[in-house]
């Protein structure tokens, strides 16, 4: 079973746990789109030396090459609520430039400036025909990145725990049948990672710009 999975398996459970009330809607939602990764520091802290600097890192964000960019919502609201609760995974990247560094040669989160997030979502009354309603949503959690670096000639290549992560979210849910909607959104999310770089620990915070597309099927 791939991490992924695993992931989605996890978040699938969660929500299943949750004492949701007897009459809820369920919706379940599948999005790709794309994410751009403002610039920001890194703090390197070796296990020998004095701690390193790099200002002004600037990423790109890859999202059509494999694996592109995706995610994937579990969530529920009670009948009669504009107030649901979600699970979400989100799979974004962010690929360093230029670290301007002789010591940082490579850093990248390829497979994944992943976020494991809880939200909150809010949906307006339906506009017009009654077909689309407005969305707006906040969540926080845990980000896992892959961290893949090349620090003073170590190499590293792995999953890792990042720490926290949240976002804020607009956008818009249109129905389609009685069942299946598309949805769209455009959101920000904050990271604080640090992980390990072989013999050093590198810190930075990621500000990440995201507008997706996708589908969704109601489970009442």
């Amino acid at each position: 079973m791939t991490r992924h999975l695993r992931i989605a398996c996890v978040l699938g459970a969660l929500a299943l746990l949750v004492p949701a009330p007897a009459r809820a809607d369920w919706l379940l939602s599948l999005y790709t789109g794309a994410a751009s990764t403002s610039s920001n520091t890194l703090e390197i802290t070796p296990d020998r030396g004095a701690p390193l600097t790099l200002d002004d890192v600037g990423y790109r964000g890859a999202s059509s090459k494999s694996p592109i960019y995706y995610g994937y919502r579990v969530g529920f609201t009670p009948k009669g609520s504009r107030l649901g609760i979600e699970a979400e995974f989100t799979h974004a990247k962010a690929i360093a430039v230029d670290t301007h560094s002789t010591d940082l040669t490579a850093f990248q989160l390829s497979h994944g400036l992943n976020f494991v997030l809880g939200n909150v979502v809010f949906r307006s009354r339906p506009l017009g025909t009654g077909r689309v309603a407005l969305t707006a949503r906040g969540g926080a959690g845990l980000t896992i990145p892959h961290v893949e670096a090349t620090f003073r000639g170590n190499e590293v290549s792995e999953y890792q725990r990042g720490g926290v992560g949240a976002q804020g979210t607009v956008g818009l849910e249109a129905r389609l049948t009685d069942h299946w909607y598309v949805v769209a959104d455009a959101r920000l999310t904050y990271a604080r990672v640090r992980v390990d770089i072989s013999s050093a620990e590198l810190a930075g915070n990621f500000t990440t710009r995201h507008v997706d597309v996708g589908v969704a099927v109601r489970l009442p």
